[in-house]
């Protein structure tokens, strides 16, 4: 469902990142207005405090990054 609602906002790149125990469960790029957001999922009961903790946690990724592609 967040994947499909990234997409009808025009992210042509939606991608999960199931099973990675990374801080990141969806990448989503879009090529028009070079965003890429980082997602972390969790289920509607999770608490406020929590959400929280883990928004200030990540807070270092809200920053400008030099991104580039590799083929190995």
């Amino acid at each position: 469902m967040i994947c499909k609602k990234y997409r009808e906002k025009g992210f042509e790149i939606v991608q999960r990142t199931a099973g990675s125990h990374s801080p990141i469960d969806i990448i989503a790029i879009n090529k028009d207005t070079k965003e890429i957001v980082l997602i972390q999922s969790k289920p509607d009961n999770f608490s406020i405090r929590e959400s929280e903790k883990i928004l200030a946690d990540l807070d270092w990724l809200n920053d400008t990054f030099c991104c580039y592609v590799e083929l190995i």
